[in-house]
């Protein structure tokens, strides 16, 4: 982890305040150092090196795609960050920052897309993402995509909204050709390890004059993770200048349960005394109960509320009773789906009188 902005030298335009104007813009870096947070592995690698202008490239997709792209923002600094203020150069970019403060060495997901319905042909338009506030940069990200006039997607995007781990859904959306070529063909979806099924099914009408359709369902496989959805499906064509068509999939994927907090941590606690945190579990099907946790040796106590709720507030008390280090991970099984399990790890320190 970097230590705070004042101490490393790439913050050195925001400590000139009694510097002439002149010094300080002569100081000025020309890469934003905001810039670092949106690399790919900047949390294993925090000195590499940031270009003074970040560029995701969607490529050539179908006129109407809704294109996704999801960055990992990382507080690679030993002070806390947040987003403050999000500026675009064009309306056909939206962005969705994380909206809580980013602690020393956390992550966070920063979606963006661009809606390629509002433009034809090749496009690049800028994102000013500022991070402070204690010490404040504007990361620079430049998102570009060529609109295909003769490829239309409708809807521009497979969104499945938020659903349940484990339930069984799909969605169709409708690719159509309006090109010169002849034999234009979709002949497959690019295997990927995405939680994705693809079916492509060719449904263009039997005049002449009729264009080229087809019908795509994608379906979510049974295992898919919890989180943020945000997938992209490659179509091969039999269209030798452009011979790749992309599909973004977008949506939420809800886990069973949610739980507030992870870890615990109760620090410098003296011996005999007691401290206590609260953690809240919400189910994503409704009413559920906690089983009741055994007595334990070490000092750390798990209160349960036995009577069904879909909302379940776990109480978790570390009375020490010597001095010393306690370090567990406390189960939490519930009766949901034939028990599901959440995991809390659970840290204290006690601390002689």
């Amino acid at each position: 982890m970097f230590r705070s902005p004042r101490r490393i030298q790439i913050f050195a335009p925001l400590v000139l305040a009694f510097v002439t104007p002149a010094v300080a813009l002569a100081q000025t870096p020309a890469t934003p150092w905001a810039n670092k947070l949106f690399l790919p592995n900047i949390g294993k690698n925090p000195a590499l090196d940031a270009p003074p202008v970040l560029v995701h490239d969607f490529g050539t997709v179908p006129h109407g795609t809704l294109c996704v792209h999801k960055f990992t923002l990382t507080n690679i600094y030993d002070v806390p960050m947040q987003v403050v203020d999000v500026r675009k150069s064009c309306g056909c970019l939206e962005a969705y920052p994380p909206q809580k403060v980013l602690q020393p060495q956390e992550s966070a997901e920063f979606v963006v897309s661009m809606n390629t319905a509002k433009f034809h042909g090749a496009n690049a338009q800028t994102l000013y993402i500022t991070l402070g506030p204690n010490y404040v940069s504007t990361a620079v990200i430049r998102m570009q995509a060529n609109s295909r006039a003769d490829v239309s997607l409708n809807p521009g995007v497979v969104n499945f909204g938020t659903v349940a781990q484990g339930a069984k859904t799909a969605q169709t959306v409708m690719l159509e050709y309006n090109g010169r070529q002849r034999d234009w063909k979709v002949t497959e979806a690019v295997p990927t390890n995405s939680p994705l099924n693809v079916e492509i099914k060719d449904v263009s009408g039997r005049a002449w004059f009729s264009p080229t359709k087809y019908a795509l369902t994608v379906s979510l496989k049974p295992d898919a993770p919890a989180g943020v959805l945000s997938e992209v499906i490659s179509l091969k064509t039999t269209d030798p200048t452009a011979p790749i068509v992309q599909v973004n999939v977008t949506g939420v994927v809800e886990a069973p349960l949610s739980v507030s907090a992870e870890h615990v941590r109760f620090e410098r606690v003296p011996v005999g005394g007691e401290a206590s945190q609260k953690i809240v579990i919400r189910a994503a099907t409704g009413p559920f109960k906690i089983q009741p946790m055994a007595p334990r040796d070490d000092g750390i106590i798990v209160e349960t509320f036995p009577a069904p709720a879909p909302v379940q507030i776990v109480t978790i008390r570390f009375r020490p009773t010597q001095a010393g280090s306690v370090r567990q991970e406390i189960r939490l099984v519930t009766d949901l789906g034939g028990g599901t399990v959440t995991t809390i790890r659970v840290e204290g320190e006690g601390v002689a009188e």
